[in-house]
């Protein structure tokens, strides 16, 4: 038989989160959902009736508790059953969702991650990677404010903004015959008419500062041309168009791309004499399959994870260790659970959306997409984001029992 799990212990926001996506799940599977628990730990009820209570290391927080058990799940599940586990934040959105157990391979099969090894160092290694990336923003951002006063072009909800806005620009000059209506009143009310601003696709434009503002009044957006001289004159920075970048006198660039590092490859080569390439497409641990041939890998993530709880070097993840795990058993091209059953939604990516008309999209409604599963794993709950809002839709049609 086929059965879904879920794993979770001690904290509301992730006990709700986990009940919330039992409910839709419920409501699309014909199979099985078992939830494992620490019910000692947990701090509101599970909405479900198929709990397994086991209990985890008194030593352990509740983050190390959820990944005990989830790395030592077969230990705790009938044998006889393939099995998918999913984390709390993956919703399913239709009736498809069982056809993932067809995708089953040997010992366990996975969905690929958004990023690649070296773009996931950053987050699985105590080093200083990401705090440095921060750094570089907020010295970036300090210089902007010497002119614009308050300022953040670097926060991910303005960088958002600012990427949808210039899209809009790019699309309306691209089609000047379909946008002719629109164009014309951009242009009328930013160079013809006295207006001290104006609004254009939700964003404000003043024109005293020549800078665009979204609703909670924050700059998103400012005419480079405009305030050129005077960000290389007072603030010493200057973008540079071709290589796409901004840049400061001493020649500093400053590009902002996600922080990407080695320090997780080489650690996993020299504790374990496992090279991964870093450039390698590693696995996403939100969902997997399994079976009792599971057992050998399932136990060797296990040891390797809870081993590595003790060292300060590494961050209390399992991702790290199951890339370690596929390396070790020779796993690493085998193939992934297809994208549909773990999207991992980002928000920072304009180009996943939904659109009530459209569906979904993952390249900006240039074709559309079909996913099954939702892995929101950050912005939960964010009533302005429109992968949310298609959650929010689909739950009006939801059986709540």
């Amino acid at each position: 038989m086929n059965k879904f799990v879920f794993v979770v212990c001690g904290g509301k926001e992730h006990i709700e989160e986990l009940n919330f996506s039992i409910k839709f799940l419920r409501h699309y599977s014909k199979n099985e959902i078992i939830v494992l628990t620490d019910y000692e730990r947990n701090e509101i009820p599970i909405e479900h009736d198929n709990v397994i209570d086991i209990k985890t290391p008194k030593d352990f927080n509740n983050h190390q508790s959820s990944i005990f058990l989830k790395t030592s799940i077969n230990k705790h599940l009938p044998k006889g059953h393939k099995y998918c586990y999913l984390d709390g934040d993956i919703v399913a959105i239709n009736s498809e969702v069982d056809k993932i157990f067809g995708y089953f391979s040997s010992p366990i099969a996975c969905a690929a991650d958004h990023c690649v090894m070296n773009e996931f160092s950053p987050h699985a290694m105590n080093c200083t990677c990401v705090e440095e990336n921060l750094k570089e923003e907020d010295i970036f951002n300090q210089k902007l404010c010497e002119l614009f006063g308050k300022i953040n072009l670097t926060n991910p909800h303005i960088k958002k903004q600012t990427e949808e806005l210039l899209s809009i620009f790019v699309r309306y000059r691209r089609n000047p015959i379909r946008y002719l209506f629109k164009n014309t009143k951009y242009l009328i009310q930013r160079y013809v008419l006295p207006l001290e601003s104006f609004v254009f696709n939700n964003y404000r434009f003043q024109k005293k500062n020549k800078c665009w503002y979204n609703s909670n009044k924050e700059i998103i957006l400012f005419d480079y041309p405009y305030y050129e001289k005077k960000l290389w004159g007072i603030a010493g920075i200057r973008f540079n168009k071709e290589g796409n970048f901004w840049e400061n006198k001493e020649g500093k660039k400053y590009e902002f791309k996600s922080p990407a590092c080695n320090h997780l490859t080489e650690y996993l080569k020299i504790e374990y004499g496992i090279k991964i390439p870093e450039d390698w497409q590693h696995w996403n641990g939100g969902v997997f399959l399994f079976d009792d041939s599971s057992a050998e890998f399932l136990n060797y993530w296990h040891e390797q994870t809870i081993k590595e709880f003790s060292n300060p070097y590494t961050k209390t993840r399992d991702q790290g260790t199951l890339a370690l795990s596929v390396w070790k058993f020779g796993l690493q091209n085998q193939p992934n659970i297809p994208q549909e059953f773990n999207w991992i939604t980002e928000y920072a990516n304009n180009d996943i959306a939904w659109d009530i008309s459209k569906g979904y999209t993952k390249d900006g409604f240039k074709t559309s997409f079909y996913p099954n599963f939702l892995h929101i794993y950050h912005e939960w709950g964010n009533e302005k984001w429109s992968i949310w809002k298609s959650v929010k839709e689909l739950e009006k049609n939801i059986c709540i029992f």
